[in-house]
């Protein structure tokens, strides 16, 4: 039976790179739609992973934590047929692909390279833990809208957004518990995109990915804030294209 992670997942035919794609806190596969069709046009298939509480999986509850949410996904990725496969995570999707790279890693799978997306580094994750005050649904979609990401139609109805909210906030909570413990530097490389406009995941933070590999860092900047990689998906795939050759 396919992994629900994998649900939709499309193989590209002749594909000679997978990029294993880790959406954002409360977002979804679908998140990835147009940069799948823009790297399937350069002949790269991407596997958009979907975690639970979102979208098809909308009745599954939510990780409560991020090493589940990583468990999930690399349980679901040790299923693919072999392709060299690079890790794209975006936002808390980075510190996911992080922790599924370790995991593959002891495995004796880790991935080619991982690219980190508006994504501070795990090292800079201070978690406030389960007695970190929860903010109420005013002030949390004041912080939520703060970043940009949230489409104007939804941004505008509270009601509407109140349907969106759950997964959101589960997954902040979720990057809230997250507490770094020291492990193996990663043995690929890492390459950190960040939007010139980002200051929840500033360029100046991007160095200290140094820390959780033993090939080098590089870094990318992209026009745009928080949400680059989702607004310009031929700009996004053009790059991964330049640094991953």
């Amino acid at each position: 039976m396919r992994p629900a992670a994998l649900s939709l997942h499309r193989p590209l035919p002749g594909a000679a790179l997978r990029i294993a794609a880790f959406p954002h806190a409360g977002g979804g596969a679908s998140a990835f739609r147009g940069l799948a069709a823009a790297l399937g046009a350069r002949g790269v298939e991407l596997c958009p992973l979907q975690a639970p509480g979102r979208e098809n999986r909308i009745a599954a509850p939510f990780h409560r934590t991020a090493e589940a949410m990583a468990a999930e996904f690399a349980a679901a990725l040790a299923t693919l047929a072999p392709l060299p496969t690079v890790y794209l995570g975006h936002s808390l999707g980075g510190l996911v692909a992080y922790l599924t790279a370790r995991l593959r890693t002891a495995d004796g799978a880790p991935p080619h390279h991982l690219v980190a997306s508006a994504s501070l580094s795990p090292l800079l994750r201070c978690g406030r833990g389960a007695a970190a005050e929860r903010p109420s649904p005013a002030s949390f979609r004041e912080r939520i809208l703060a970043l940009g990401g949230v489409p104007e139609a939804i941004a505008a109805d509270p009601d509407l957004f109140a349907l969106f909210e759950p997964a959101i906030r589960a997954d902040f909570e979720l990057a809230d518990r997250y507490q770094h413990e020291t492990a193996e530097p990663l043995p690929c490389p890492i390459t950190v995109y960040s939007g010139l406009g980002d200051t929840a995941a500033p360029a100046a933070a991007a160095p200290s990915w140094q820390g959780l590999t033993r090939a080098p860092v590089r870094r990318r900047s992209f026009e745009g804030g928080h949400f680059f990689l989702y607004r310009q998906p031929d700009a996004t795939a053009a790059a991964l294209i330049e640094d991953l050759a």
